[in-house]
């Protein structure tokens, strides 16, 4: 008895595993959030793009790539399926000279 209920449950794990093996899959991710296909590509590995919101997002140049210390921010508009240019910010200059910017330093508390 003890043989046919190591076959039964032995059978019941090969037809899960089975089931398992030839069960369509769905290629999409799921994203709560998806960022829209961009026309481009980077052409310097080193550089990252981060999505600031939806239809935003911003391109960060690295140390050594021909933008270094830069942030570019493009628009997505969902009409042309293209990102538009929105602006830029010199991340570098902000961090390393605060107090032109208005932010409160060590040294200039002094």
């Amino acid at each position: 008895m003890n043989n046919k209920f190591t076959k039964f449950i032995l059978l019941g794990i090969l037809l899960c595993l089975i089931v398992i093996a030839i069960k369509p899959t769905n290629n999409q991710m799921a994203s709560a959030n998806p960022l829209p296909n961009p026309n481009f590509s980077l052409t310097n590995a080193g550089e990252e793009v981060i999505q600031l919101a939806p239809n935003r997002i911003a391109v960060k140049g690295n140390y050594g790539s021909s933008f270094s210390g830069t942030i570019l921010v493009f628009d997505f508009d969902s009409n042309t399926k293209k990102f538009n240019y929105a602006g830029s910010m010199n991340y570098m200059d902000y961090f390393n000279n605060a107090s032109k910017y208005g932010i409160p330093t060590n040294s200039s508390n002094k």
